[in-house]
Formats: C-alpha cells, structure tokens, sequence
C-alpha cells in the first residue's frame, strides 16, 4: 500500500487519533484507578492502625501493674506479637512509644532493641543495634509525618472509651532501600487496560480498513471507469448502491457518462447528416460543372442559374448550420425590442405568398392588433417564416395555412403565443416526440421536396427557448399539424 495512497493515509490518521485517544484514556484511567487505590489503602491503613492501638491497649491495660513486672514483660511480648501481625497486614513497621519515650511495643526485635530520640519537629532518631559478629550500630532519622494514634487503656476491659493514653502507635515507613511494589490488585488493572488498549488499536485498525474499503471502493471503481471513458468506452457505468455522497458522485458519474454518450452519438450523427446533406448540392455542383467542361451541356443562363440555386442551397445550408450551432452554444446575440406581432406575421406571410401561390395555398392571419412581443425582430421574423415554409411544403394543393396569435400568461408574466396550423397529412404520433431534432425528417424517403434539410424546425425550438419561450407540436393523421410558440410580451 503506497504512503501517497488515500487509503494509506486514512489508515495512518485513524490509527494516530486512535492512539492518541487510546493512550490519553489508558492513562487517565491508570492515573485515576492508582488514585483511587492510594485513597483506599489510606482509609484502610488508618482503620488498621486504629485496631492495632485498640488491640495493644488493651493487652498493655490488662498485662500488669508497674513495668519491669513480669506480667508487664509477658504483655509486652503479647504487643509486640500483635504488631508484627498488623505490620504485616499494613506493610510497615509499627512502633509504640510511651509518654517518657521509652519503647513501650515495636513489630521487630531490631526496632525494640533501638534508643530513640525524640526531636523537634515530629522527627524521630532511631538507632538500630544488630550483631554480626561485632556490634554494629545503624542510625537513621525518621521523619513522622504519617498515621499515628495515641493508645489509651481500659478500652478493651471496661468496655468504655477515654481511658489513661499509655502511649503513641506510630506506622514508620518502609526501610530504606526497600522496593515499591505495586498491590495486586493494580496490577491486575493495568494488566487489564494493556490488554484493552492493544483489543482497542487491533479493533480500529480492522475498523478502518472496512471503512476504507467501504469508502474508497466505489471511488476506486469510478476512477477505473473514467479512465475507460477518457479512453472511448462510453459505456462505462458504476454501481449506485448507497445515498451518501458516495452513491451521489456515482448517479452523477453515470449522468455524466450518459450525457457524453448522448453527445457522442449526436456528433457523429451531425457529421454524418452534415455530410449527407452537402454531398447533393456538390455532387451536383461537380456533375454539372464536370458537363460543362467535358462539352456535355452548354454554359447558358439555364446551367448558371442551377449552378446558382445549388450554391444558394449549400449557402443556406451553411448558415442554418452557424445559426443552430450558436444558439445550442447560448452564443447567439438578440437585440430585443418591442414587436408588433400583426406586422411580424404579415411580413412573414408575404415572404412565402409566391411559394404558396404556386400550389393555390390560401395564407391566412387571425392576428389582433396591438399585441407587442419583447423579442428580437428579425430572430422573430425567422421563427415565423420556417414554420410557415414547413407549413407549406405539407400542405396539399388548394390547401390552407393559418397564422394566429393571442395574449397568455406564462408563469404570471404576460406572454405572446403564436400558432402556425395547415391542413396536411398531419404527423405520426411516433415522430412527434424527435420531430425537433437536427436533419430529422418525418418522411423516411429523406427527398428535399418535402423534407427540405431538417434543420428549419430545430432551429425553430432554439430561436424560441433563447427568447425565454418554448415550443410545441400537435397532430393527428389526416387533420393537419398545429405548431405553437410562445414569447414574452413587451
């Protein structure tokens, strides 16, 4: 797994907030359980060495009447005995020393055995005497500043507190040089918390990869299929199984893929009806020049003015193509303007009245005065002359086109919508959803003389939504077309 990976990098972030986070709670936890443990061993040192007292005072109230008395030797082993068993349950020497000073108990014969000193400043001067061989004399200064209890008698006989204090139970610390260790039970903790903290790191670690895996395995999918589709298989898709921003990049992907797919196709089928479309007015550009020169036809009027009506075909051509072209690319430049519909629809009507009087087509206007559209005027001027040319072009001998206009609401704002309806062989309902596309002709056949280059209508539907309006078709076989557009009103 390369360290510049994504998924390296989750890893390595996730483990080191992990154990950032791991190591803080292991920590305070220890911290708080050691605390906590400290505060129990007081409490239960302090509850010991109270015992202890009571134990001792009362063995020494009822052990004899003077010291130096034998009784009061036989007490004395007695205390003695019973401090070494409380040292050992405490952990630390105990020694008890009466009012004088003098060594009245202590938990080891080397500390019965010492002189102490009493100094100022609760510090006691112990000097330990052992033999080995020789007598050899230890002198340590001890500073007690712990537990201590004063011993009272008559508690443990008389069954009443507030007896005579015979002396001070004192708890000294550990000898020098004796080695901390930890209780039991803190050790079982920390054990324990060692053992979590490796389960903890273990777990996120397992949790990490899943979740990089669950993460980063569609973006790995989705970056092996745009470098398919960077290499030309429109094809490619990715799965879409989630609603988070994971399974959003995905649907918008696969839209993404769609629309190139989509695009695609609508490019190569733009080249191939463009190339369709230039290769009759050149193919027959080429034969008729090829026959003049080859002294096949003559160079008369006839011959340049079909020469000149192929150039004129292939100039229109070209500048439906342009206009077309610029206004899918949002590119085209309206100069918008009030716009009398009735004049805008007469000029149009006059423009195709030749064409229309050569098959005996009526050209009629339903168009009310006074109806203003904010549009661009010769734009405007355009929409209405190639609905009308289609209109025309379909419409039998003898029959009729109507132009009508009204006064609507569009979205609450004040619209124009004008209708273009003739009286043709209507369209089938299975051209009427693409009868707007680019070079698409109803007619299978493709013939010019009533397809005309499939471009009139498309350019319609552009002019039209640029204004901020839109466009519809309707019909039934045998009852004409109806061709609606709406624009806003100045």
């Amino acid at each position: 797994m390369a360290l510049r990976s994504l998924r390296a990098r989750l890893l390595l972030l996730t483990l080191f907030v992990a154990g950032i986070a791991i190591a803080t709670v292991s920590l305070l936890s220890r911290q708080a359980v050691r605390s906590e443990f400290v505060r129990f061993e007081s409490r239960t040192r302090d509850a010991g060495l109270a015992d202890a007292a009571d134990a001792v005072g009362a063995l020494l109230a009822t052990g004899g009447r003077a010291l130096g008395s034998e009784s009061t030797t036989t007490a004395a082993a007695a205390a003695d005995s019973t401090l070494r068993r409380f040292a050992r349950s405490l952990g630390q020497p105990l020694l008890l020393l009466g009012p004088d000073g003098r060594v009245r108990g202590a938990s080891s014969p080397t500390l019965r055995a010492a002189r102490i000193e009493l100094a100022a400043g609760d510090r006691l001067t112990i000097v330990e005497e052992a033999r080995e061989g020789a007598v050899r004399s230890l002198k340590r200064t001890v500073v007690v500043g712990g537990p201590r209890v004063a011993v009272r008698a008559g508690e443990a006989a008389g069954g009443a507190a507030g007896g005579a204090t015979i002396g001070t139970l004192y708890l000294l610390p550990a000898a020098a040089g004796a080695e901390r260790i930890d209780h039991p039970f803190v050790s079982t903790v920390n054990r324990w918390l060692f053992l979590a903290v490796l389960g903890a790191g273990a777990l996120a670690v397992l949790l990490t990869l899943a979740l990089t895996r669950r993460i980063l395995g569609p973006v790995e999918s989705l970056t092996a299929a745009a470098r398919k589709l960077e290499a030309g298989d429109l094809s490619q898709r990715v799965a879409a199984r989630s609603g988070d921003e994971i399974g959003e990049l995905a649907r918008a992907f696969n839209a993404m893929a769609d629309a190139l797919e989509r695009n695609e196709a609508l490019r190569r089928g733009l080249v191939t009806d463009v190339a369709h479309e230039l290769r009759t007015p050149l193919t027959n550009l080429r034969c008729q020049i090829e026959a003049i020169q080859d002294g096949l036809q003559p160079a008369d009027a006839a011959a340049i003015r079909s020469l000149h009506e192929e150039t004129l075909l292939l100039s229109r051509l070209v500048t439906d193509l342009q206009d077309l072209a610029m206004a899918e690319a949002g590119r085209l430049t309206l100069r918008r303007a009030p716009v009398d519909v009735a004049d805008a629809v007469e000029g149009a009507l006059a423009s195709l009245r030749p064409l229309a009087g050569e098959r005996r087509i009526r050209l009629r206007a339903d168009a009310p005065q006074g109806l203003v559209a904010n549009a661009d005027r010769e734009r405007f001027g355009q929409i209405l002359r190639n609905l009308l040319s289609n209109a025309v072009t379909h419409a039998p001998e003898g029959g009729e086109v109507v132009v009508a206009a009204r006064a609507v609401g569009i979205a609450g704002v004040e619209g124009v919508e004008i209708s273009v309806r003739d009286t043709g062989p209507g369209i089938a309902p299975e051209h009427l959803s693409r009868i707007f596309d680019r070079f698409y002709r109803a007619d299978p056949s493709r013939a010019r003389a009533t397809g005309g280059s499939g471009l009139g209508l498309a350019i319609v539907k552009q002019l039209v939504e640029v204004h901020g309006g839109a466009v519809r078709a309707e019909s039934e076989p045998g009852q004409g077309a109806i061709f609606t557009f709406t624009l806003p009103a100045s």
